[in-house]
């Protein structure tokens, strides 16, 4: 008897990591690709700090954070409806209702946006930038369109497709971007002249550029509209509309947690310094690319995988093991990312305007810790998409941006954008706590709480002796940071080395 147990457990446990050994292999190939991606992508920030001031580069970052709220309404939840319905339905059938359904839709936005791109430049505090409006007007109805082709490929598990996809637009952006503000004006400066080009055009390259790389990803998907042959399905629209419905108000308000802070940066500190401060908010917030790439690569491959594994034997276990070592990836991330911040932001961030800020330097950890329990909160929300409690989910997400605009108001005025910062923080880990608490309550999967605390608060104690031991010997910093990681990786060997006397394994 105690054999026939132990053999079941055994073969549990392989069929167990088989199933993970696949998330992480798919993670990894998005990981690839979108790192990689990102990685050239960033190298635009550079470009972009070592061009434009800090105010200029501040328009940037509001413009692109608008275009962040309103895609959330232009896609309604039907990225998540395709895959929860894909489970029962045909799965060409639904992406089809759902192409045509965005099709419709994303028309008659863009003609609204078009109508009204005046007065939207105006509320956005750039009265006299309608053009800029109109390129985004575009870039938004090119990028909504995309997304859906982009969800067939990650359900079709084509991750190398779709990651020459994204790597396309990616690197046409970045060529774009380096053509029209290093070449061409190099090239001007040596006395060739270009007709077409406007030196007073500015910042509105990096949004041109954006455009022609959102239309080269659209022509690439072109091949997947063929399933639109598929007709619409009336009543499978209605359920799928139902289901996207709450996924407005739960995307919305967590783009507010993730953009609001720069828009009411812009409203809520004075005029004068307003793009400047956005401008520094924005270049050290990309310094948490790391865990971003990391956290959005994951998300590529674990949507379709926990709606997949939700048929399978046990599916709360697997979601449990997925969160343990996920917070292990994630505390790594955090703390290799600052340990070596001295070394890497200065090569990313151009300007020493940049680095003059007296609040700068406090801006990265902060928002490292914020989008830890980002990436947690990911994992956590399963249980309302698998159960269809999506009011619940949107209430989550409702409580989680009202409280980010509210301690934005407080904080802003009073400690600037450190403020925006700490603010974002705080709500991450309250949205964490209640998403957990709810989801014990309607789909209770084990997570193992005690370990994934104490892997993040192990980050944070070999974090402050890093710091502590960099100010005693400030000259052999990069040792120390290596040290830093082979502490960490040593505590985690130790914890997760096969032993019969485990004590924090999930």
């Amino acid at each position: 008897m105690h054999t026939e147990r132990r053999s079941n457990f055994d073969t549990s446990s392989v069929v167990k990591n088989t199933i993970l050994k696949k998330l992480a292999s798919e993670t990894a190939i998005y990981g690839l690709t979108h790192t990689f991606g990102r990685l050239i992508n960033f190298l635009l920030v550079p470009i972009y700090t070592s061009v434009f001031l800090p105010d200029e580069y501040g328009v940037v970052s509001v413009f692109f954070s608008v275009v962040a709220l309103v895609m959330v309404i232009m896609m309604y939840g039907m990225e998540t409806a395709f895959f929860n319905f894909s489970r029962s339905e045909k799965p060409e059938k639904v992406f089809a209702t759902g192409q045509i359904s965005l099709l419709v839709t994303t028309g008659i936005l863009t003609m609204l946006g078009l109508t009204f791109q005046h007065s939207i430049a105006g509320f956005l505090g750039y009265p006299d930038q309608a053009n800029f409006v109109r390129l985004f007007v575009f870039i938004l109805a090119l990028d909504t369109l995309s997304n859906l082709p982009l969800a067939w490929l990650r359900f079709t598990k084509k991750p190398m497709r779709f990651g020459a996809v994204r790597l396309t637009n990616i690197g046409v952006n970045v060529s774009l971007n380096l053509l029209f503000l290093k070449f061409i004006p190099w090239l001007m400066s040596k006395g060739y002249s270009f007709g077409f080009y406007d030196p007073e055009f500015g910042i509105g390259y990096i949004f041109l550029s954006n455009l022609i790389a959102s239309l080269v990803m659209f022509l690439m998907l072109i091949p997947q509209w063929r399933l639109i042959v598929e007709g619409f399905d009336t009543e499978l629209w209605k359920k799928m509309w139902k289901y996207g419905r709450p996924l407005i108000i739960i995307g919305l308000a967590g783009i507010v947690n993730e953009t609001i802070d720069r828009l009411l940066l812009k409203h809520l500190l004075p005029e004068d310094i307003a793009d400047h401060e956005i401008g520094i908010y924005s270049a050290f917030y990309k310094l948490s690319m790391f865990m971003t790439i990391f956290v959005q690569s994951f998300r590529f491959a674990a949507e379709p995988f926990f709606f997949e594994q939700s048929k399978g034997e046990d599916p709360k276990k697997i979601y449990a093991r997925v969160m343990h070592y996920f917070i292990i990836v994630l505390a790594f991330i955090f703390l290799a990312t600052m340990v070596f911040f001295d070394q890497v932001a200065p090569l990313l961030i151009r300007g020493e305007e940049f680095f003059e800020h007296p609040q700068a330097y406090y801006i990265t950890p902060i928002l490292l810790m914020a989008n830890l329990f980002l990436g947690t909160m990911y994992n956590l929300n399963i249980w309302y998409k698998l159960n269809n409690k999506m009011n619940l989910g949107m209430y989550i997400s409702i409580g989680g941006g009202l409280a980010t605009i509210v301690l934005n108001v407080i904080m802003i005025p009073w400690i600037g954008i450190l403020g925006s910062a700490i603010a974002t923080l705080l709500v991450y880990i309250g949205m964490s706590v209640a998403s957990y608490r709810l989801g014990q309550k309607h789909y209770a999967v084990p997570y193992n709480l005690k370990i994934i605390l104490f892997y993040i608060v192990l980050s944070q104690v070999v974090y402050w002796i890093y710091c502590f031991l960099v100010k005693i010997l400030p000259s052999v910093s990069i040792l120390w940071s290596f040290i830093a990681l082979i502490l960490y990786g040593m505590v985690v060997y130790f914890i997760e080395r096969p032993t019969k006397n485990r004590k924090f394994a999930a």
